[in-house]
This record gives C-alpha cells, structure tokens and sequence, in this order.
C-alpha cells in the first residue's frame, strides 16, 4: 500500500494535474482517430506487421509496440529490450478478448490508454520532484512543469505508441524516490535496487548505468559494499543475460533463420532477373558490352547507398558496435538533433524519418527558433552552476553524461538522436528550479521560462495538430 501512495493524486496536484491529462488525452485521441481504419481491422500476424510498418510514420519510431499487443511476438532487439515483449504480454491478453467482445483490434486504444498513463504521471512525479525535493512554490513548479510539457518531443512521445515513454516516465519516479531518500538521509535498500534493476534494465538494457548511479548518489559510500554491489547490480544484469541468450533462442532465431532464408532467396531472384537483363542487352548491342555491365554494377551500387539510407560508418560491424557511427558531424548534430529537435519542431521534414525522406540535418525556417534554442541551453547551464551543491542534480547530470557519451560520443542513433530525447529532457526542468530558487533571479527567470513556455506551446502545438489531422 505504500508503495501505491506514491499514486495517488493530492489535492492540490488535482488543477494541474486535470489539465494536464487534457492535453494528453485530447493528442491521443487524434492519433486513435487519424490510425483507426488502418490499425483496427482484425488480420493475420503477418498482415499486422506489414501494414503497421507501412502506414506508422512517426519519425524514426517503431510500431513493435502495437504490433506485440496485435499480435504478440518477441519482435523487439532482446539484447536492447529483453523483458519487453513480456512486459506486453499481458496487454496482448486484454486485446485478445476485447478483439473477441468488439469484433475489432483494440491494440490502437489500448496503447493510447498506456501513453497517456505513463504521460500523466511524467508531469505528476516532475511536479513532485520540483516541490517536494527541490523545494519550489506552487507557481514555479507550474511554469516548469509547462514548459517541460511544451517541449516537441515530450508532446511527440505522449501519444507515440513506443518504450521511450515508458523509460521517461520511470525515470522520473526513480529521481523523485532518489531525491526524497536523499532529503531524507536514507538508502535504497539493495532488495529494491535489485528489483528495480532489473525493471528498468528489462525496458532498456542501458538503463542499468542510470539505475546504478542512482543508488550510488543516494547511498553514498555504502553504495560500494560488496553484498550490494554482487546482489544489486552484478546479479541482476547476469541473470537478464542469460535470459537473453534463451530469449534469442528459442523466441527470435527461428524467425530469423526464416527471414533471412526468404531475403536470400528473393536477392538471388533478383540478382538472376538483373543478369537476365543485362545478358539481353549485351546480345542486342555486343560492342557495348563493357559500358552496359558498367552501368549495371554502378545502378547496383546507388541501390546498395539508397538501402543504407542515412546511416553513418560504424564503429565495428559486430552483434553491438554496428550500431555505432563514428562519421555524423557531431557539431550539427548537436545544433539541430539533440538540443533542437527534441525541443523546438523542425517545420520541415516534419517527425519525417531518417531512414526514408528526411535528411539527417534539418534547419529551422525562422531565427526565432535558433534564439529560443539558445536561450533555453544557457539557462541550462545558469542552473548546473547555481544548483552545483546539489546531489539530485549531479545525479540529473550523471545520467545526461550517458547519453551524451552514448550518442555524441560512440554514436548509438546519432542520425535520429531526438527519437532518443525523452531519456533526458526532464534535465531541463530539473535543472532550471534552481535558478528559480535564487532570489536575485527568480522574477526575470520566471519571465524567461514563461515566454520560453508561450513560443514553444505557439510553435509545437499547431505543428503537431497538422501532422495528427492530415
């Protein structure tokens, strides 16, 4: 039951809170009505997948989580995701019998249900965190917790059927149990950062580094006692491994085997009409023979460039590495993908995906953009130097520090690092209430964010509203 408590919405949290949910609500409503006579139809596993992944064009995200409800597989990458089919699964049941009460596939509504809750209680535990841990007034926490909410991709992800939202909405319950431990000189048990690990790791398998950290800023030096340190954070991560190996076993490489099997066979057709082409027209003009197999390897070749769309050169070509990319400019990356997109929508291009039409890099039509962008990045690091005392910001900072070295630094999703966004941009608030709790600046900081509010809310919204109505 205590456990539970944590839920509960409070008097004071109901306004904000209902207005909150009003918006969410109302972005999914949109997204169920524009998907509706694509995605409810009952068909089989595989009609399912191919027209999910070929009507869900939400930028670069993916439509595994409508599809393990529809029809339930171990669809996701098991090394990055090794729990979340599972996790699905009984969201799959609940289909499965409402698809029997009402004749349709229920998976659209159901996952608009799951987004909105995990949004919902997003703006709930920010609220909290900014109130109760940081310490802010009823009106601060308000600005901040709208402004958070008027970010591009924090409106992207609370109608997008996708894990983000999930990782989003538990890390903010994982800073605000962190903060309240810290405030009140108490750890995080080595039972629960266990389970807890091995939850957010089940999600994502890089979770664990922040999960870890976590512990390690509320704990202190206890953190690095061997029994905690062998049952809370090596055991957990062992046992999910093992799983995964079994997982790819025995779920997933039988259906790889069979896809690849169906891709070589169909390359080999097509290689076959291709020779058969090009051995007709050699025979219709024999002096141009070598210019016509020529031709052929150099149309082969942009096949090959068009297939690997905007994927930069990798690291390594092994099981993780391959993933990487060592060559994206990480400057305009920076400008445009991590700090830009994610806050501020491109009007280009828009929520296009990188592996179809959209170029990786994107400008802004207006300066206004690049100005809001700018200012919301100083302010940023205005709070890391007035809250430089704090341990919840560290903590905040710490795992920021992840994903920069994840992203900019080995590359993981560079080319579409906004898609990623969710897993940090409730730094940003975080880490502005601490300039709101410094007296000298808290009136124009409160300017700032609230005219850094009304851009955003004038910018995204409208551009949200004509992508979910066309």
């Amino acid at each position: 039951m205590r456990l539970l408590d944590i839920f509960r919405i409070r008097k004071e949290e109901r306004i904000p809170s209902l207005v909150a949910l009003t918006v969410i609500i109302l972005l999914n409503a949109m997204f169920v009505a524009r998907m509706y006579d694509k995605f409810t139809p009952l068909m089989s596993h595989s009609e399912t997948v191919r027209t999910m992944l070929r009507n869900f064009h939400v930028s670069g995200y993916d439509p595994l989580t409508l599809i393990t409800i529809s029809s339930w597989t171990d669809g996701y990458n098991v090394y990055r995701h090794p729990l979340l089919a599972f996790m699905m699964y009984p969201l799959y049941l609940l289909n499965t019998v409402l698809g029997e009460i009402f004749g349709i596939n229920c998976a659209l509504f159901i996952c608009a249900v799951l987004m909105s809750v995990c949004s919902f209680y997003s703006f709930v535990f920010l609220r909290r965190i900014l109130t109760d841990v940081i310490g802010l007034g009823k009106t601060d926490a308000g600005i901040l917790a709208a402004l958070f909410f008027s970010f591009g991709y924090v409106l992207v992800i609370s109608f997008t059927p996708d894990h983000f939202g999930l990782s989003m909405c538990m890390f903010l319950i994982v800073l605000y149990v962190s903060g309240m431990r810290i405030r009140k000189s108490r750890i995080i048990p080595s039972w629960q950062m266990a389970l807890l690990n091995t939850f957010a790791t089940g999600i994502t398998s890089t979770n664990t580094v922040k999960i870890v950290l976590a512990q390690m800023f509320v704990n202190g030096s206890r953190f690095f006692h061997w029994r905690n340190i062998a049952f809370a954070v090596i055991l957990p991560v062992v046992l999910l491994w093992f799983f995964c190996r079994f997982e790819y076993k025995v779920f997933v490489l039988p259906g790889e085997k069979a896809r690849h099997e169906a891709r070589a066979r169909k390359k080999a057709e097509q290689r076959k009409k291709e020779d058969e082409r090009t051995a007709r027209l050699i025979a219709a003009s024999p002096k141009d023979s070598v210019e016509i197999r020529r031709r052929a390897k150099v149309t082969a070749a942009a096949k090959r460039r068009r297939r690997a769309g905007n994927q930069g050169k990798p690291i390594s070509n092994g099981e993780f590495m391959r993933w990487s990319d060592i060559t994206t400019p990480r400057a305009a990356t920076l400008v445009e993908n991590f700090f830009g997109e994610p806050l501020i929508l491109h009007e280009k291009h828009l929520l296009g995906d990188v592996f179809l039409r959209r170029p990786v890099f994107v400008k802004y039509e207006s300066p206004l953009c690049y100005a809001a962008e700018a200012v919301a990045v100083g302010l940023l690091l205005l709070g890391i130097w007035l809250g430089r005392r704090s341990r919840l910001l560290w903590l905040c900072l710490s795992w920021f520090a992840c994903d920069m070295a994840l992203h900019l630094g080995i590359g993981f999703g560079i080319n579409e690092v906004f898609i990623m966004s969710p897993h940090w941009l409730f730094v940003f608030p975080i880490v502005y209430a601490f300039i709101l709790r410094h007296p000298k600046c808290r009136f124009p900081a409160r300017i700032a964010f609230a005219s850094l509010t009304a851009f955003l809310i004038y910018h995204n919204l409208p551009l949200l509203m004509s992508f979910l109505f066309i």
